[in-house]
This record gives C-alpha cells, structure tokens and sequence, in this order.
C-alpha cells in the first residue's frame, strides 16, 4: 500500500473537494445573476424601444393628422372654385393657404412637404415652392397610408420619401377626388431620429418593413442586421417582445416594435455577451484565482507531503523491515523539524538493536557449546564406568583374549570421543562406535545378537556425538540382561520430512506404567537419583535440530521396546545456516582458546 497515495492523494482530494462546492455555488449564483441582468436589459430594451417607436409613429400621426385638417380647413376647400373668383382673389387666397400650411409645417418635427391639389381647378400649392405638380408621381406614389417610395420630384434628388395622401371627398384614386393633399417626410428623419436614439447607448436600432426593407444609420452593421433578420419572423417577434438568437458561436438578443401608424417594424439587437462582460470578466478572474488557489494548495500538499510524510513513510519503512530482522539505515532528510531528530534516533537504535542481537547470539552459541560439552561429558563418565566394571568381571574369569579385544574396542571408542573439535559426527562415525559398543556388550551377554541396517543415502547426515550409543545402552541392560538373550536392531528410514533411526530390542519390555514414567522423565530434568541418559539425548536432539526433533519410546506388541531418534529432513538453506551457526562457534571457541593462551 503507497502510503503517498493514501495521503499525498486525500490531501488534494480534501482540497477538490472543499473547491467543488464553491465552484459550483459561484457558478450557479453568476449563472442567475447572468440570467437577472439579461432579463431586466431585455426589458429595459424593449420599453426603449417601444417609447421610441412610439414616439415615431405619434409624429407620423400628427403629420397625418395635419394632413387631414388641412383637407378640412375652408380656404383649402375654396381652391376647388378659386376659378371663378378675380386673379387678385385667386392669388390672395393661394398666399393664404400657403401661410396656413407653412405655419402647421413648422410645427413638425420633422421636415415635412404639404401640397395641395385641386384637379378641377388645376390649382397647386405647396410648401415647397420649387415643386410642381406632376400627375404622374401622385398616381405612382398613391396611397391613403403612409408608403415609402423612391420615386419622388426631381428636386429631392432620389432621396426616398415616406408619402400619404389625404382626398376630399374621399376617393379609392387621385383622378377621381375633388381635392387632393400629399404630406411627405424624408426618410433621412426616420434615420436622423435613430442616430439620435443610438447615441443614447440604444444599441443599433433600425426600421424594417413587412417586405424587409431597412432604414438604418450609415455606421450600423447591415450585413448583420440582414443575417439576424434571416432568423427572426418580425411579426412573432414583435408579440413575444424579444428572443435570443445564436449567430456564429455569439448570442444575440433581438426585439421588435410594430408600428400601426407608418407600418413598419423598429428593429433592434444586442450582443449579450457586451452585457455580461463586466460579470464574465468577474467571474474569469474568480476562475483563475480558484485555479492558481488550486496550485497553491498542490505546493503546500507537496510541501507538507514531503516535510512530514516522505520521513514518515521511511519510519515505517524502517519498522517493517525492523520487525523481519533487518537492521536498515534510513535515508535522513533535513527538513530542519523534529523528524531529521528521529530519523537519526531510528538508525542509532537499529545500530544499538544489531549489536545486541549479535552479542546475544554469541553468547547463545556459548551456551549451546557448554550445554553440549556438558551433557557429552555426562554420557561418557557412564560408559567408562560400564566398561571398567566389564573388564574387572572378565579378568576374575581369566579371560584374557576378551579383555584384549575389549581393550581394543574401548580404545577405539575412545580416540573417536576425544575428537572435541567437533561436536557433530556423520551417522556412519556413530554407527561404527555403536557396533564397537555391542562387541563389547556381547562379551558381557552371550547370548546377545545385534543387526545394523541403515541406508547408504543417510549414512553422510550429521548428529550429536554419541547420540546412539546410551539407546543401544539402554536396550542391553534394560531389555537384554534381565533374560540373558535377545536381539538388537539398528535400522534407519526416511521420509519427505524426517530422518529416523530406531534401536529395537525384544527383551522384557515395559508395563504402561513403566512406558508413562519413562516420557516424564525424558521431558524432565535429571535429579541425583535418577539416571539422565534420555534426558541428554532428547535435549542435544532439540538443541542440534530445534523443536521438530527429538526422542520417542515406544512398546512393542511382539514383545521388546524400540526407541526412534527424530529429526527434520533439513532443505540446504537450513543446512547452510546451521553450518554457519557451527562455523561461528568452533570460531569463537578457537579465538577463546588463544586468549586463554
């Protein structure tokens, strides 16, 4: 398990998280702010817009409306019979309605021609004294609506014209009408008023008519105003006040006026994003202070990571690798905090702890070398005085070529038991010791036969020194003697686990009681009145081998007890070990030998 992915990585999860909310609060806040200021711009854009065109189509009305006062008034109505009248009293009353008309013309906002016609009299005023009537034009231009036309009089230079004409009586045809009143206005005053409109901060406001026509100031975006008109259907758009059109990756906000009295549409745009650029540029800057927050929070995790956790991870480390045996020296760092202080304690107490366990394992080879020497010491004190007591019984015999070999056999037995600079022996050394201990044995019982079969495979394995000899021991005069004949057997097996030897005798044998009082006393110490020859034997085994081995007496039903010595069938790696352990003793026992000398 990483630790720095445990906590380098909850750290910065902590972080994202704690940022998450916030995010995501901000942005639903901006969000409805966004959508509020919309709102309220769209509807403050459309009021503007629809006082503005109210205001336009009230001025087209009053022009109208004068229109049809003056096709009432009663000098106008005498130009229908101005004829009859003296050339004085025509022109008299041609000045006075050219006052009246005047007067009303400068009451306009806008400039504005008023003409008069009279068909049946041919009679023709206007304020405009450099036009002329031209029956054509008023056919052509006909309308009781306001039209807006480019055919117009020469004088006004082709410049379209919004024209409306007012009959009296009313006729669906100038030809046919008794008196006829034209009322005109430039459209450069539509344009005029949405230059003034515009410089009011109104976005580009233009008039559009059912058939698409635009009247727009000259610095306006035509080709733009054409290409959101594309999107929009006016008429719908006019009854829903206002909608929002995408047009190339930018949004628009669109909205239309209908104006009665002139017919046309006023038409107006605005980019949202010019709105809500104070707000996105907030909220950008918010973005990008979350995001280097973001990277400060990342240094200050790292920092912390590698000032607190990196030392940490190499305690534990080192803890780990501690509790397998291992003695590491941890890489200190210099953080110039209380952890450079533990990591140089750690690698003095793993220091320390090593040189310990080393002292303590050198003195527990000491112990286990006394042990040894102590318990063989032991052993062979009890089969030299066997043997002493042997030799005095054959000589009272006189049997000397008996006492010959005895001494020969004794005298092998013990060149091989003097050897102590080992204290381990191959299985063929001890079997050989032990044949020479039942050569002797069988001078003493005569009748005693004894057999040896071990396998060549086990013969080169290695075990305690005289570890077979007090068992064979043991058989003779406890299983043996008391009848005066039997056999003894040596036979040795293994398995995938274990190396056996067992040593059988078909003597007396023992009671359960007896069999019970044996296995105490072989897991007990010796005490000054009991023998201690299984005892010795069991513990060199667990000594030499560890707890898989040892000592088992078992009670033959044939008759006779066999007693089987135990041990692990040891992989190299084990027997490399116990060498070594071997090795480290006899070289301390070598270097203790030259300090005594």
């Amino acid at each position: 398990m990483s630790l720095r992915v445990n906590t380098f990585t909850k750290v910065m999860g902590l972080i994202v998280m704690l940022l998450i909310p916030i995010i995501v609060l901000y942005w639903f806040s901006n969000r409805t702010s966004l959508d509020v200021v919309m709102n309220e711009v769209e509807k403050s854009m459309y009021k503007d817009l629809s006082y503005f065109a109210a205001k336009t189509d009230e001025t087209a009305s009053q022009l109208a409306k004068s229109g049809l006062i003056i096709s009432e008034d009663i000098n106008v109505r005498n130009l229908e019979f101005i004829e009859i009248a003296s050339l004085y009293e025509q022109t008299d009353e041609k000045l006075r309605v050219n006052d009246k008309l005047r007067l009303i013309n400068a009451s306009s906002a806008w400039d504005t021609t008023i003409s008069i016609y009279a068909p049946a009299t041919k009679t023709f005023v206007s304020t405009n004294t450099y036009l002329e009537y031209n029956a054509s034009l008023v056919d052509s231009n006909y309308s009781r609506v306001w039209k807006y036309t480019n055919i117009v009089a020469p004088y006004y230079r082709g410049q379209p014209r919004f024209v409306r004409f007012i009959t009296e009586p009313f006729d669906s045809t100038a030809r046919k009408a008794g008196l006829i009143v034209e009322v005109s206005f430039a459209a450069d005053e539509l344009v005029k008023a949405l230059d003034r409109f515009k410089q009011g901060g109104k976005g580009d406001a233009s008039f559009v008519s059912e058939d698409y026509q635009i009247l727009s100031v000259k610095d306006s975006d035509k080709e733009l105003q054409s290409a959101l008109l594309s999107h929009v259907e006016l008429k719908s758009l006019s009854q829903r006040q206002y909608e929002r059109v995408k047009l190339d990756g930018v949004e628009y906000t669109v909205s239309s006026v209908w104006m009665p009295e002139l017919g046309w549409y006023l038409f107006d745009y605005l980019p949202i994003d010019d709105v809500v650029r104070p707000i996105t540029t907030n909220s950008l800057l918010f973005y990008i202070s979350i995001f280097f927050l973001l990277i400060g929070s990342t240094i200050a995790a790292y920092v912390l990571y590698t000032n607190v956790q990196v030392p940490i991870r190499e305690l534990v480390r080192g803890v780990k690798k501690l509790k397998k045996g291992e003695y590491p020296k941890l890489n200190v760092f210099r953080p110039n905090n209380e952890f450079h202080f533990l990591l140089v304690s750690f690698n003095d107490m793993a220091a320390q702890i090593e040189t310990l366990i080393q002292n303590v394992y050198l003195e527990t080879i000491r112990s286990r070398d006394a042990n040894l020497k102590q318990l063989q010491s032991q052993i062979n004190p009890h089969f030299l005085y066997n043997c002493f007591t042997l030799i005095r019984s054959l000589t009272r015999l006189g049997k000397k070529e008996s006492v010959m070999d005895l001494a020969l056999h004794l005298s092998r037995y013990y060149r091989y038991t003097t050897r102590s600079e080992k204290q381990a022996a191959f299985l063929r050394e001890e079997l050989d010791l032990v044949q020479s201990y039942l050569a002797i044995q069988s001078m003493n019982v005569q009748d005693l036969r004894f057999s040896i079969e071990v396998p060549e495979a086990m013969a080169e394995l290695e075990l305690p020194r005289l570890i077979l000899q007090p068992l064979v021991e043991n058989a003779v005069i406890h299983g043996i003697e008391p009848v005066g004949d039997g056999d003894i057997r040596i036979t040795g097996s293994q398995n995938d686990r274990y190396n056996i030897i067992s040593v059988t005798d078909n003597g007396i044998g023992v009671s359960d009681e007896k069999l019970q009082q044996l296995r105490q006393q072989m897991s007990m110490p010796p005490t000054e009145d009991k023998g201690c020859a299984l005892w010795n034997t069991r513990q060199r085994m667990l000594l030499q081998f560890g707890q898989e081995a040892g000592l088992r007496i078992l009670k033959r039903d044939e008759g006779g007890v066999a007693v089987e010595l135990y041990w692990p069938n040891e992989p190299d790696s084990v027997r490399e070990a116990a060498a070594s352990i071997a090795a480290a003793a006899e070289a301390h026992a070598n270097s203790r030998k030259l300090k005594e000398e």
